[in-house]
């Protein structure tokens, strides 16, 4: 009985962290030449206010995969990446009056734009 106290008390006590969340949808370029396309993002909750972003996909037919570090409240995130040499600063969303939806803007050297991705269903 005491070994299951123990384990209910540390279970309890532990942090939790949600399990990772993956969206889909579109990413689109305002800034030098049209770079549209699809992607999906796996964002994980590291506590904290910190998070980890991998997004990936292919654009005409070349493969991408990027992870991103960034930092806030689900409703305020932002980071800074440096991609293929170009350094490139983000704010994004994960909003709560619109469950599912990570909404993003993105400035950097080469390009500017912004996504749109809706959580997949499990």
């Amino acid at each position: 009985m005491k070994i299951f106290a123990l384990a209910l008390a540390l279970l309890w006590t532990a942090p939790a962290f949600a399990a990772d969340l993956i969206y889909n949808g579109t990413w689109i370029t305002t800034k030098n030449r049209k770079l549209d396309g699809t992607m999906t993002s796996v964002v994980t909750d590291q506590g904290n206010d910190k998070w980890k972003g991998r997004f990936y996909g292919i654009w005409q037919g070349v493969s991408f995969d990027y992870t991103v570090n960034f930092t806030g409240k689900p409703d305020n995130l932002k980071g800074t990446a440096v991609i293929d040499g170009a350094d490139y600063t983000w704010t994004g969303k994960i909003d709560p009056q619109s469950p599912g939806k990570f909404t993003g803007t993105f400035t950097g050297s080469r390009y500017t734009g912004s996504f749109d991705l809706k959580q997949k269903s499990r």
